[in-house]
């Protein structure tokens, strides 16, 4: 007599739950994202063989909550399979999935229409997945180039269009667009933003996407001195200027300490990356490595053990503290807050899993 009414009961109680959890906001999903990294799981023919679930399990254990998905060429049924196969296995161990054209397969010809092809390319996406993952994310152009890098209207009206188009899909989607010229903080106030889209729409920028590369002779990172430091203060207050201005919250798509990165890491690689996580964090802006395949080796399943201090270090840095101030206090790292909620974050992706199954402008 009494189990209908307990059960009624839990039901009750379950109800209450799911409603109190409070609306998906960029904001909100900003805050979940914390450390990830760039994938090439879906972009090349290695990438796409040597792809294991397991492999998004070892991400997760090392403290990585989201994954940057470049991703290439025609939407093909064959792709978008290998597509959801990638976000399945991202719901399922709790890590974020952020699906990121790289449009730029046109490059070779320049009759090319990039605009429709790019529309016609999340058209198809946006479809296949409809409104099923709801940490989904959608990255629409990994870095605007070509045509699109250099003629600003022209890339304003592609993301008007694509994400017009998406919202007729799926409404409550979250959608990234970059500015031009690779993505550079300096030129996010040329993005225009469609009217009261702060709830939906991230901007994603790039700072040393392959690390302190040399230009005009001189490197922008030596040894940290007090001017390197402030050159990239300034680049980063840049995009928080933009936040407070806009209202919209902001994600670093991808950096890096560069290429050697995958042998024993030096002390001004250390000192780089220490810097540069310790800033992005007490921004709070969260922020993806580039990337995988640097410190994981796809073919044995295993992280690489060289670079292993490097890549611990961009992920939880050991920042100074603030100053001593009379009620100042330290900022907390956004991969330990993302941490908190990651949880949380996962069983909302499990409850709601689909049925079926650069050029650095320093």
């Amino acid at each position: 007599m009494f189990k209908p009414l307990i059960a009624t009961a839990l039901l009750l109680t379950s109800g209450w739950a799911i409603a109190a959890e409070p609306p998906l906001t960029a904001a909100l999903y900003a805050q979940q994202l914390g450390v990830g990294i760039d994938v090439d799981w879906a972009r090349t023919e290695r990438g796409i063989r040597e792809f294991d679930p397991l492999v998004v399990r070892d991400f997760r254990a090392k403290g990585l909550t989201h994954v940057r998905i470049r991703v290439a060429d025609e939407p093909t049924e064959a792709r978008l399979i290998h597509l959801r196969k990638l976000v399945e296995a991202c719901e399922q161990y709790g890590v974020i999935p952020i699906i990121s054209y790289q449009a730029d397969e046109y490059k070779n010809d320049p009759k090319a229409d990039n605009e429709k092809e790019v529309i016609n390319w999340w058209i198809a996406v946006a479809h296949y997945f409809g409104q099923s993952s709801p940490l989904l994310g959608f990255d629409l152009i990994y870095e605007p180039a070509d045509k699109l890098n250099h003629n600003q209207a022209s890339l304003n009206r592609v993301y008007e269009k694509t994400i017009k188009v998406i919202h007729s899909i799926d409404a409550n989607r979250m959608i990234f667009i970059a500015p031009r010229l690779r993505a550079a903080p300096e030129d996010l106030s040329s993005m225009k933003l469609p009217a009261h889209s702060q709830n939906y729409l991230l901007a994603e920028w790039h700072i040393f996407p392959w690390g302190p590369l040399k230009n005009n002779g001189k490197y922008p990172w030596t040894s940290g001195t007090a001017a390197e430091k402030t050159a990239i203060q300034n680049r980063i207050n840049i995009a928080l200027h933009w936040q407070q201005k806009t209202g919209h919250v902001s994600w670093v798509g991808g950096w890096g300490v560069g290429e050697s990165s995958r042998l024993t890491p030096t002390a001004p690689q250390l000192a780089f990356a220490t810097f540069m996580a310790c800033e992005l964090q007490k921004a709070k802006i969260p922020y993806a490595i580039n990337a995988d395949f640097q410190f994981y080796d796809g073919e044995e399943g295993a992280w690489r053990p060289a670079p292993e201090p490097l890549l611990q270090t961009m992920i939880t840095p050991e920042c100074e503290k603030p100053a001593e101030k009379p009620g100042h206090h330290a900022v907390k790292p956004a991969a330990h807050d993302a941490g908190h909620g990651t949880p949380a974050a996962a069983s909302t992706v499990k409850s709601a899993a689909p049925s079926a199954s650069s050029v650095n402008p320093n």
